[in-house]
């Protein structure tokens, strides 16, 4: 398992996560934490080729749990759509 930086997105640190699985190919999940420290781990669906392209997934899947979209791809299957304090943009 590999943890990326830290990104800062929107008054939130994501940590991207990375794991390599026995079949040669990687599995991502991406930790968000807000301004109090109130944590989620949100899991990426699927398997990818590359520790990059697992790693893009999960920064895109937690971009889109922040911004609280309401369509997000359906290779996520864990969605947490509960709000999280200091992270929403209060004008889009």
């Amino acid at each position: 398992m590999t943890t990326d930086k830290v990104i800062e997105y929107h008054g939130c640190e994501v940590r991207p996560v990375v794991t390599a699985t026995g079949k040669g190919r990687y599995a991502a999940a991406a930790v968000v934490a807000d301004r109090a420290g109130e944590t989620r781990t949100l899991g990426v669906d699927g398997e990818f080729a590359t520790p990059q392209e697992a790693r893009d997934e999960a920064l895109e899947l937690a971009v889109a749990w922040i911004q609280q979209r309401s369509v997000v791809s359906d290779r996520y299957v864990r969605r947490a759509w509960l709000p999280v304090s200091d992270c929403r943009t209060e004008a889009r």
